[in-house]
């Protein structure tokens, strides 16, 4: 368990400390999601008008996701459970004639219903599938479970909490710190602008967003479920692009300027729909239209664009309410869409071109040769007495991302460098689990569940054999950003002085903060540590 006040990780079960038999957690939480069901949380918006909670929902996704694209801040429990809310009130009657007033803050009752599906129920779930421990409290109060239980984060919560935080998806203190490491070691060679007219481009351009979203809209089950749609193998993210430009282009005024402010929905007809989807997608529009429309009867549906009835003023009477009658329209919100396509781009297959999760790890690939690279850079700009992919001389299975002599603290540094894409479900243990063994792999060379071959020597051996070398043996470090400027030097027999340290680096983090001597760091956690803003924690057993 995590215990943040010392600093410490500790096994529960080594220290006797007395945790609840997972048996009787796991009935506990049935019981608990039972009392959350869908219909409980209904009654709390029952008295507003169907209508009227689904435009405010939207609009709300279609607000989150412009604050997102203008701050890079998302609010992750509207981003995660509104879409939930929304697939839950569309197929309900019964509803009320009041109205939802619009403005920066949420209203009461939807907060409500997202912080328990966020908080209560998240909790529930994460007590029953690793995430928590439950510690029995000694005088209960009479609220069920959260009332019986002091719950402490294990450490696969703590791992997603720490990815999570490297992403830039974190606290809003934290904006700084996050800022400053996309600087310095996040600094990739990117195209400028937003012009998406290959797809190469695209997730060159795009690829925070698209890693940021992967991670977060993939998270656990009910989040996945809303998030996860199979179009025809020959869409592209280029051809939505050009279908949510031209629906985009429905709400300009003759001289091209868009009438839709900051987040205000566009309202499109049927017709103006179809005609584009088929002028952009021929003969699959009826197949995608099945994918990215929800209504009534198609809850399934990536939601790109939702189909509902909404009133239209038919004649103005004076002196009295006018005359409506409603009217199906296609409900488009356009900052949320485009924050979708990023999403949606790993899940793409993109006809005869390399999909999606093929385009997403080969510029993945790319930046990780780039984060090495930063990595040295900046501790080099540090006064650190650093060399970049040093080698021993004869060999290249023992290459040290970053070699680093840390005199003012007596020490020796090796440093390997990750720059990793995230698994799915990382919000759940198999998510993290699954992370977990990329780790041991890349890193240990453990080959559970992975092919291929690893291509040097695990990095605890590396280390080993750099300290078996002698005052002046002969070692080669790359001085430039092309692998091929390398220069010569001598090992030091001082620096067998010093005590080692073996840190992987990365902008994600496996589970376990040391594992056979190696400690693991986000980036951002590095660059805290550098500063002296971060104390490295220990495990108890």
């Amino acid at each position: 368990m995590v215990n943040h006040s010392r600093e410490k990780l500790i096994c529960p079960f080594c220290a006797d400390i007395d945790i609840e038999d997972q048996e009787v957690i796991d009935q506990k939480v049935e019981d608990g999601l039972e009392y959350f069901r869908e219909e409980r949380l209904m009654g709390v918006i029952e008295d507003y008008s169907k209508g009227n909670l689904l435009l405010y929902l939207i609009e709300r996704l279609n607000k989150v996701a412009d604050d997102f694209l203008n701050t890079r801040r998302l609010n992750l429990t509207e981003f995660s459970y509104l879409n939930h809310l929304i697939k839950i009130i569309y197929p309900r009657s019964g509803f009320g004639d009041n109205h939802l007033d619009r403005g920066d803050e949420l209203d009461d009752s939807i907060d409500v219903l997202i912080k328990t599906q966020s908080k209560l129920v998240k909790n529930l779930k994460h007590s029953e599938g690793g995430f928590n421990y439950c510690y029995p409290r000694p005088i209960p109060d009479d609220t069920p479970f959260f009332g019986e239980y002091d719950l402490f984060s294990t450490e696969y919560n703590w791992a997603y909490y720490r990815c999570l935080r490297s992403l830039g998806c974190g606290l809003e203190k934290d904006v700084k710190l996050f800022d400053k490491v996309q600087r310095e070691f996040r600094d990739f060679d990117t195209p400028d602008g937003s012009m998406f007219d290959s797809l190469d481009n695209f997730v060159k351009i795009s690829f925070e967003f698209i890693v940021q979203l992967l991670f977060i809209a993939s998270a656990d089950d009910i989040v996945g479920n809303i998030y996860y749609t199979e179009l025809p193998n020959e869409i592209s993210v280029l051809d939505l692009y050009e279908f949510l430009e031209r629906v985009n282009k429905q709400f300009e005024d003759p001289q091209g300027t868009l009438i839709l402010q900051d987040h205000t929905l566009g309202m499109a007809s049927e017709e103006e729909v179809e005609a584009i989807g088929e002028h952009i997608f021929g003969d699959s529009w009826t197949e995608v239209k099945e994918k990215i429309i929800i209504s009534e009867d198609n809850l399934d549906a990536h939601p790109l664009l939702f189909k509902m009835d909404v009133e239209k003023v038919i004649k103005e009477l004076p002196g009295r309410d006018p005359l409506t009658r409603e009217v199906p329209r296609i409900i488009y919100p356009r900052f949320y869409d485009l924050l979708l396509l990023f999403q949606l781009f790993p899940l793409l297959q993109n006809g005869s071109q390399p999909n999606g999760h093929e385009l997403l790890s080969e510029e993945n690939q790319r930046r990780s040769e780039s984060f090495e690279r930063n990595l040295y850079e900046y501790l080099d700009s540090q006064g650190f007495e650093c060399y970049h992919s040093a080698e021993i001389r004869g060999s290249d299975r023992e290459e040290i991302d970053v070699l680093l002599v840390n005199e003012a603290e007596d020490e020796l540094w090796f440093i390997e460098a990750k720059f990793i894409l995230p698994e799915t479900d990382m919000n759940t243990s198999d998510g993290i689990e699954n992370l977990n063994r990329k780790f041991d792999f890349k890193v240990f060379n453990d080959e559970d569940g992975y092919l291929g071959e690893p291509t040097g020597d695990p990095f605890p051996e590396k280390v080993d054999e750099w300290l078996s070398l002698s005052d002046g043996d002969e070692f080669t470090s790359q001085t430039g950003p092309d692998s091929g400027d390398r220069e010569e030097h001598r090992f030091s027999g001082d620096w067998l002085n010093l005590t080692p340290e073996k840190l992987v680096v990365s902008n994600l983090t496996p589970s376990y903060v040391e594992k056979r001597g190696v400690r693991f760091l986000t980036d951002m956690e590095f660059l805290e540590f550098l500063e002296g803003d971060r104390t490295l924690y220990e495990v108890r057993y």
